[in-house]
């Protein structure tokens, strides 16, 4: 059975080197962004390309639900896994919380991911096979030490994925999540900070033991290995990749 993977925001960044990854192990790829050009631009770079797709869409709207539905339904396909790369900052998330702040976080980091899994879910239920749910999460989730909103989000993410995985276990949905430290890609806030604050950005790289921080390649073949274990027994499983901290 071919295996059929959706990921979100994975036009670049670390989403899309998930997708390159899966491509080369013979994954049909379906790629998100808000942005057409990049999209293309990142299937061409994909393995095999003919059996990858490219969902333009921003999943933040009030759109999404009907979009997701309209281009499911028109490509006939249906994804054996979910990953969930979305997510981010929300400029302006600081102390004291602005709850328009918070919840515009939310909608970025947590809502997005439950609306597309409310979606797809039902058609899981009605397969025997096993079906994966993968979230990114962050270390921030579990320390606190990142901007208040977004700690907040991703914090629920964790308690979401527990959730899930207690309620669908029989019917063969594994939910999990990875959870790693910071990570450095080209579009990344650290990559702004390390040329915008150069003196903060060293002392953080000075407190990971391994004295770097983690790039999507690092962290990638931990995704694939989970798409890959044909097994329930990660569901409701926070995997930390910490990197010594």
């Amino acid at each position: 059975m071919q295996k059929v993977v959706f990921i979100t925001a994975s036009s670049s960044g670390f989403g899309f080197e998930i997708a390159l990854d899966l491509s080369k192990k013979g994954y049909s790829v379906i790629l998100n962004g808000r942005d057409i050009d990049r999209l293309k631009s990142a299937k061409a770079k994909l393995h095999n390309q003919d059996l990858h797709h490219i969902f333009c869409c921003d999943l933040t709207t009030d759109e999404m639900p009907k979009e997701l539905d309209d281009f499911f339904t028109k490509h006939k396909l249906l994804p054996n896994i979910i990953i969930h790369s979305l997510g981010g900052k929300v400029i302006n998330d600081k102390h004291p919380i602005n709850i328009n702040i918070l919840n515009k976080t939310m909608d970025l980091n947590i809502n997005s991911a439950i609306l597309i899994n409310n979606y797809f879910i039902p058609k899981f239920q009605a397969n025997k096979y096993i079906q994966k749910i993968i979230h990114i999460s962050s270390s921030a989730s579990l320390t606190g030490n990142a901007s208040p909103c977004y700690s907040m989000s991703k914090a629920a993410v964790n308690i979401y994925i527990k959730n899930c995985a207690r309620y669908y276990a029989l019917d063969n949905i594994m939910f999990c999540a990875i959870v790693p430290n910071i990570i450095m890609h080209e579009n990344s806030d650290w990559k702004i900070k390390q040329e915008n604050d150069p003196q903060y950005y060293k002392k953080r790289v000075d407190e990971v033991p391994l004295k770097k921080f983690a790039t999507p390649e690092d962290l990638t073949p931990y995704i694939s290995s989970l798409c890959e274990i044909d097994s329930m027994h990660a569901t409701g499983s926070l995997i930390e990749l910490q990197g010594g901290v």
